[in-house]
């Protein structure tokens, strides 16, 4: 090989490792779940003119914010390489704390902040079973639910909280139904919510920590993690986000429901996250591809519903785009 030969074959290796490298943490994934979205979108606005309507859209993302807040905590669980179920109790028990302060004449954000406090309390209970007492995720939330669900019915008696004072239904309206430039509050929030975690997931140790866990944990054991601390701030961290989401929901409601959470919201929050790409065996995924699984969650039924498709049908729809993002998951991990 003469010398110019080799002075072009040494500019063409460096191009080529100056690209592998611009591209190293881009996922090709999130543009694939992008660009279904759009195609799932374009088929819809083809067949119902009311669905690419800026009022459909803006209905749509504020219903989708309170799912995105819940799916943002099972996302860290499921990174962790562990699940929470004791979501959906803790809006409830969230809800219904919040809603009784306010009554007594503390104020809303006293309300806000007791509801908040408690909801994060359940989470930071769950997380000492996982993470000190090695308990199953599973077991470990699945224990949480009732407990929470128990002690929201106990709460009220099984009865709804209404009548809130009129200062509080002022601001929890703002915050449930109201805009800031022209944008509603709760998308508002959860943007937030979505650049608050991309960074602490994606540049802070912890958040490292969590993927390593989820990864490998034999594996971030050696590496000096602390297993215990981090599972902690997990279950920690998701039962304030599942919180963020029952404040949100109870001021849509402008009432405390001690069964608030029940129905499906959980699932809900699950199969976005499962959809989005996560890995049920932890260490793969992200907030982004979180979001990406709430949009086509929301934006698909709300489709649906504009073509008048039967609610049983939604849910075959649903399960089986559930079903077959798990299966692409684990067809990835055995190709990696």
């Amino acid at each position: 090989m003469d010398f110019q030969s080799n002075q072009r074959f040494e500019i063409t290796t460096r191009g080529e490792e100056s690209l592998r490298q611009r591209f190293a943490g881009f996922h090709w994934e999130n543009l694939f779940l992008f660009v279904a979205f759009l195609l799932m979108c374009g088929v819809f606005a083809v067949l119902s003119p009311a669905f690419l309507t800026i009022d459909n859209i803006l209905n749509v993302l504020r219903q989708s914010s309170i799912v995105f807040f819940l799916a943002s905590g099972q996302t860290l669980a499921l990174l962790s390489a562990g699940i929470d179920l004791s979501q959906g109790s803790i809006v409830s028990l969230v809800s219904v704390v919040t809603a009784d302060i306010m009554m007594r004449g503390h104020g809303v954000f006293a309300g806000i902040l007791g509801g908040m406090i408690t909801g994060t309390l359940c989470g930071l209970f769950t997380g000492l079973w996982v993470g000190k007492a090695r308990l199953n995720p599973f077991i470990a939330t699945l224990g949480m639910n009732y407990i929470a669900a128990g002690i929201a019915l106990l709460y009220t008696g099984g009865d709804a909280i209404f009548g809130l004072p009129p200062d509080c239904l002022k601001v929890l309206g703002w915050i449930g139904e109201g805009y800031f430039l022209n944008f509603p509050v709760p998308v508002l929030f959860g943007a937030i919510n979505l650049g608050i975690l991309y960074l602490f997931l994606n540049h802070t140790r912890l958040g490292r920590h969590i993927f390593s866990i989820g990864g490998s944990e034999e594996a971030a054991i050696v590496s000096g993690i602390n297993i215990s601390r981090v599972k902690i701030w997990v279950y920690t961290l998701s039962g304030l986000l599942a919180s963020m989401g029952g404040v949100i929901l109870s001021a849509r409601c402008i009432s405390g429901q001690p069964i608030l959470g029940g129905g499906s919201l959980l699932l809900e929050s699950l199969g976005a996250v499962v959809i989005g790409g996560t890995s049920l065996f932890g260490g793969e995924g992200g907030i982004v591809r979180t979001l990406l699984g709430v949009m086509i969650m929301s934006f698909g039924v709300n489709g649906l519903n504009l073509l008048a498709t039967s609610t049983y049908m939604q849910d075959m729809i649903v399960g089986g785009i559930i079903i077959f993002s798990v299966w692409i998951g684990i067809l990835r991990r055995r190709e990696g």
